[in-house]
């Protein structure tokens, strides 16, 4: 509940200041000192007192500006290369999965309530990352066509859902062209019940979820 997610929070927080402090102590260690920033600040753009101490946050550091940077910078140079992407994917992680619901508690908790996806984040992303990385598998093994490149992106819902966005760039001879091309990739049909039962079955199951 509540608590186990206050935990989540605190152990996260304990493992961030971690990391910020050995960053501040071993500034010499990064070479801090050839950031761009450091050089803004000593041909005065900003104010830097005697007081003051500038810390540089490498790459390496997950979320820091420097990682943005240099993520966006790897990004557009695989635009430059491959030219534009050919499609544009969205996954979205369901808390109906069979693997999150069999791990969730079966009795009702402390007040009453039975345990929710909401309730324990954990799964939710433990879940997802398994899914993400095999419908990356399926990508880059040819799924929509050969794949020589694909950039991704993973982001939290309000709601607390985590969600990928990824660009998939094709080979020159699987490229799209035309409405045809589009087609053999993107239905908005239901799917046949007797041809293909299954998929039938999830679509009309899931489609009460959006």
């Amino acid at each position: 509940g509540k608590l186990f997610q206050q935990y989540v929070v605190d152990a996260w927080a304990s493992v961030e200041q971690s990391r910020l402090n050995w960053v501040r102590h071993n500034q010499k260690k990064i070479r801090a000192e050839v950031y761009q920033g450091v050089v803004d600040a000593a041909a005065g753009d900003e104010e830097v007192t005697p007081q003051s101490r500038r810390v540089i946050l490498p790459s390496s550091h997950t979320g820091s500006e420097q990682q943005m940077q240099q993520l966006f910078q790897d990004s557009m140079a695989i635009c430059r290369h491959f030219r534009k992407p050919d499609l544009f994917l969205t996954m979205t992680a369901n808390p109906k999965w069979s693997e999150i619901e069999e791990a969730l508690l079966k009795e009702p908790t402390v007040n009453g309530k039975k345990q929710t996806a909401a309730d324990r984040p954990d799964i939710v992303a433990r879940v997802f990352k398994l899914k993400k990385n095999a419908v990356v598998k399926e990508i880059k093994e040819g799924l929509f066509g050969r794949c020589v490149a694909h950039v991704h992106t993973i982001e939290f819902q309000k709601r607390g859902l985590p969600h990928m966005h990824i660009l998939i760039f094709f080979h020159n001879h699987h490229r799209i062209k035309d409405a045809s091309d589009v087609d053999s990739i993107v239905s908005a049909q239901i799917p046949d019940p007797v041809a293909q039962p299954q998929l039938y079955q999830v679509l009309t199951w899931f489609k009460y979820l959006f």
